[in-house]
């Protein structure tokens, strides 16, 4: 996808809160699962639309009213959902009407949340043979650890709809919880930059040319194969385009950049297209003493380990074509980052091909 020319690294933009330290759950009374402590910590959320899989129309909405009118506006603020939705409008990752709980702790680590809120509304609602069940959770960013979990059956008081029977029963639910979450401190909650940045790139076109090419632009760093040797060593050239000007100015600054025109074949290591670190190169020989770090980022899965280690290869194989392309060993180094710190939720094919990407930093 193409990358937009911000001024300053996205990355850096969406840096997500640090988690908490671990601490052993607890049970209420009444059989929620709690972090107490953790809760307290948490002062930033996201409250994500409930899910609705019941067949009461409006249950989700009024589950996810009942949550928020329960949070503390002087201990803890909620990104607004009609911001939410605003970020992703009229582009391909617009929003469902119920998030799921993967895409509710997406969201939250997009928008610098502490934590995710998020639940589901099941079953029927006309009779004892067919009990609504609500179920509440809220889950620490980054580590997604559970610091808050409960389950109810919604039961109806005579003469009350469905829709208020949920809400009434939410607010117990989630009563010891919402006493909890937050504090009172100074802590500053969602830069308005970072929000606007994921917008820019929620709206951004895909690149020209993204779509692998079954014939590879470069030998793969992974291949045993001789590399090209470069026309003049990088230290030898200078800028010639505005984005080689422009990411050389920035690394001189010691900034972060998004590397465009870098492509791997799927989720794999094997460059396809290596026009973005050509620049790169030639960016940097206007910087010689810029050391620089090479860093790779991959579309988040449950197998945390394996995202690791497939950024940590594609890492290497941009590392070491920027030193085929003339670099100096000693001024390049390169780490895979894993699935962290996304670009675009992964719910689409398309946020999943923009957070796997290379950005470089100046310095080691």
């Amino acid at each position: 996808m193409r990358r937009l020319a911000l001024s300053a690294s996205l990355a850096l933009a969406l840096g997500c809160a640090s988690a908490p330290v671990a601490e052993p759950a607890t049970l209420t009374p009444n059989g929620a699962m709690l972090r107490g402590a953790e809760l307290a910590r948490a002062r930033c959320l996201l409250v994500a639309p409930f899910e609705n899989a019941s067949d009461v129309a409006l249950a989700a909405e009024a589950a996810t009213s009942a949550l928020l009118s329960g949070v503390d506006p002087s201990r803890a603020r909620v990104f607004p959902i009609p911001e939410l939705r605003a970020v992703f409008r009229d582009t391909p990752l617009e929003l469902p009407a119920g998030i799921a709980p993967s895409l509710a702790l997406e969201l939250a680590e997009l928008v610098g949340a502490d934590a995710a809120v998020y639940g589901t509304v099941e079953g029927g609602g006309k009779g004892e043979d067919a009990p609504l069940l609500v179920s509440v959770r809220v889950a620490v960013t980054g580590a997604h650890r559970l610091l808050f979990a409960r389950n109810a059956v919604v039961h109806a008081a005579p003469g009350e709809s469905p829709e208020e029977a949920v809400r009434r029963t939410v607010d117990e639910l989630a009563r010891p919880m919402l006493a909890r979450i937050g504090d009172p401190g100074r802590k500053q909650c969602f830069d308005p930059a970072r929000t606007q940045a994921l917008r820019r790139f929620a709206l951004a076109e895909p690149r020209q040319g993204a779509r692998p090419d079954p014939q590879p632009a470069v030998v793969p760093a992974v291949a045993e194969a001789k590399a090209p040797a470069p026309a003049a060593p990088a230290s030898e050239v200078q800028p010639r385009t505005p984005r080689q000007a422009e990411w050389a100015r920035r690394l001189a600054a010691g900034e972060r950049v998004v590397v465009e025109d870098v492509a791997f074949s799927g989720r794999t290591a094997e460059l396809l297209r290596d026009g973005g670190l050509a620049d790169l190169a030639i960016a940097l020989g206007a910087s010689p003493g810029v050391p620089v770090r090479v860093e790779a980022f991959v579309d988040a899965t449950d197998d945390r380990a394996g995202d690791v280690e497939l950024s940590s290869a594609m890492a290497r194989a941009a590392g070491e074509r920027l030193l085929q392309l003339g670099l100096s060993r000693a001024r390049v180094s390169w780490v895979g980052r894993g699935g962290e710190s996304p670009l675009l939720p992964n719910f689409t094919a398309r946020g999943r091909a923009a957070n796997r990407r290379v950005e470089v930093a100046a310095g080691r």
